[in-house]
């Protein structure tokens, strides 16, 4: 979908916040696709103005989200802050709990995953900056890939993925759907099933179901924040789409 599919007109209203001790906070939503991955995960976008409140529940999911625009903290219960601002990818883990503070009406594409508990995984969120997403350079040789992952733990991987022009056939997986968020460039996703086309580009979001395949043409040097969410646990990091090894190391 296009950016414009998550303009803050389309966002349905959804009334104040509770629990709010700063400001009065309001939420906006739409929902993009749920029952993902087996039914464990769904996406759409959210917006919110500004505002502060108590977050005291552990989390119950995981959560991915790509900050569209606007400003705001998470802060852990012993005082650690973790803010965002546009172009920054945020992981909140299953467990996490705290405080949240908007600090600048802010508007999100997310993905929410419910997953079994993970023995030894951090509760603490991670924000990687869009500086850090958007990929170093790039060998000016024809299908260079280069990918890194800012957080996994087997049944969620979140990270971003950079590829210069070239042609890819894309791998159907059984089990793991990918939500793409283009950064820049322009790539064509082709349908193997009936030879169908979609162009994306900067702003658009995409998701690709289990058991998709057909064929990835990038056009133009092609950069993804993804999640990567699966019914169960994988076997090693690969690249999104093209199901690659990553060519740079990867951190959990």
């Amino acid at each position: 979908m296009p950016l414009s599919f998550f303009a803050l007109d389309q966002l349905e209203l959804k009334g104040p916040r509770k629990n709010v001790d700063k400001g009065d906070p309001h939420d906006y939503g739409k929902p993009f696709v749920k029952g993902m991955a087996g039914g464990s995960s769904s996406c759409g976008s959210w917006a919110c103005s500004e505002g502060g409140w108590d977050s005291p529940s552990p989390r119950g999911s995981t959560e991915y989200f790509f900050v569209l625009s606007g400003r705001g903290c998470v802060t852990d219960p012993d005082g650690t802050p973790h803010p965002f601002g546009p172009g920054d990818t945020v992981v909140l883990p299953k467990g996490w709990y705290g405080r949240w503070d908007i600090d600048e009406f802010i508007h999100k594409v997310w993905v929410v995953t419910e997953h079994e508990d993970i023995p030894g995984a951090a509760v603490t969120p991670v924000v990687a900056p869009i500086a850090a997403l958007a990929g170093g350079n790039l060998s000016p040789e024809p299908a260079t890939q280069k990918g890194s992952t800012m957080y996994d733990v087997g049944s969620v991987a979140v990270g971003s993925w950079t590829c210069t022009p070239g042609t890819f056939p894309v791998e159907s997986r059984s089990s793991s759907t990918e939500l793409l968020h283009v950064l820049r460039g322009v790539a064509f996703l082709t349908n193997a099933s009936d030879g169908s086309a979609r162009r994306c580009v900067a702003g658009d979001t995409v998701v690709l179901p289990e058991g998709w395949r057909g064929t990835l043409d990038v056009v133009e040097n092609f950069t993804v924040s993804f999640a990567d969410v699966s019914n169960g646990p994988r076997s090693g990091r690969r690249t999104p789409l093209t199901g690659r090894p990553f060519s740079s190391s990867s951190s959990a």
